[in-house]
């Protein structure tokens, strides 16, 4: 802080003994120590209300802290970060219900127009109507045959087995 050498303390001592005089420099000397001990001891005294308070500070930061983690609610936290996200909640169930409720009414309607189409087709190409009934037959025919031949493989019992007698 201060830059002093050692022959600055020399001046100074010989201008203090010169200035003071020889029988009162030791008196001289015990009132100062007495006044740099008084300063220290203030200063001291200041850096530890300091850190005290800054202590205080920090004991109530943690104080704040475990409050607020002892009134932490999860389902609030997240509802508010996805409010944040997407805004309110209830837009978002409105919007997704609307959509729902169209899509619905599309499926019905598409259904309910799809007999009207079959009738009026069959009732115009008799043939092509004839055609398909003779085309879903055969399939499911063929999905007979094969159930029919999965049927009898269960009920044969496998080598090695025999059946009780009733």
């Amino acid at each position: 802080m201060f830059d002093i050498g050692w022959s600055e303390i020399i001046v100074v001592v010989i201008i203090t003994i010169l200035v003071v005089g020889p029988k009162e420099l030791p008196g001289l000397l015990r009132t100062v120590g007495k006044t740099v001990g008084n300063v220290r001891r203030m200063a001291g005294d200041f850096q530890n209300q300091f850190n005290q308070a800054l202590r205080e500070a920090e004991l109530d930061g943690v104080a704040d802290t475990l409050n607020d983690v002892r009134n932490l609610n999860p389902r609030n936290a997240v509802k508010n970060a996805v409010t944040k996200q997407l805004g309110d909640i209830s837009d978002v169930t409105d919007d997704v219900s609307k959509s729902m409720k169209e899509s619905t009414d599309e499926i019905n309607s598409s259904l309910n127009d799809k007999p009207a189409e079959l009738s009026s087709k069959t009732a115009d190409e008799p043939s092509q109507a004839v055609e398909v009934e003779e085309a879903f037959a055969e399939e499911n025919q063929d999905t007979e045959i094969l159930d029919g031949d999965a049927a009898k493989d269960s009920a044969e019992p496998e080598a090695g087995v025999t059946k009780k007698a009733d």
